[in-house]
């Protein structure tokens, strides 16, 4: 059995270490745990986070790290969470980075479009995240409209 929640300053640590293992940035997770989604199983046991960092009135999203077991039905509940948090917390867009081109089919399914590192606005341009990510690497973009 597997259930899907915001989470909350108890699970500060939790994420933390769950993040760590996967060698993923746990940057700023204490001013941004309310914009986590986490998947737990029946003994709360983290198998899959996703936040959202909130910049201005759009989010990036960041912190994907799933656990094996967990299956393309799970990460579709996850990610539709994720975007229901953000309709919540009244963002307007979605942004995220992705080195995968198979994930590419998935995001688009979730209403992601495709979109060029030129056109990204600066103030998310401009965050820590995507300004690691292109140090690193040479991400592809993906920007979805949150629906009122």
């Amino acid at each position: 059995m597997k259930q899907i929640r915001t989470a909350n300053e108890q699970d500060i640590e939790k994420v933390k270490s769950f993040l760590g293992q996967a060698d993923v940035s746990a940057d700023r997770i204490e001013s941004i745990i309310d914009h986590f989604i986490l998947m737990e199983d029946a003994d709360q046991n983290i198998l899959a986070t996703l936040g959202v960092e909130r910049i201005e009135k759009d989010g990036l999203l960041r912190s994907l790290v799933i656990s094996p077991g967990v299956d393309q039905t799970n990460l579709l509940t996850l990610f539709k969470s994720v975007i229901s948090l953000a309709k919540h917390k009244e963002l307007s867009r979605l942004f995220l980075a992705t080195n995968k081109q198979a994930s590419i089919q998935f995001f688009a399914m979730l209403g992601f479009e495709q979109m060029d590192a030129g056109d990204l606005p600066d103030h998310i341009k401009g965050s820590n995240h995507i300004t690691q990510l292109l140090e690193k690497a040479d991400p592809m973009f993906m920007v979805a409209k949150i629906e009122k």
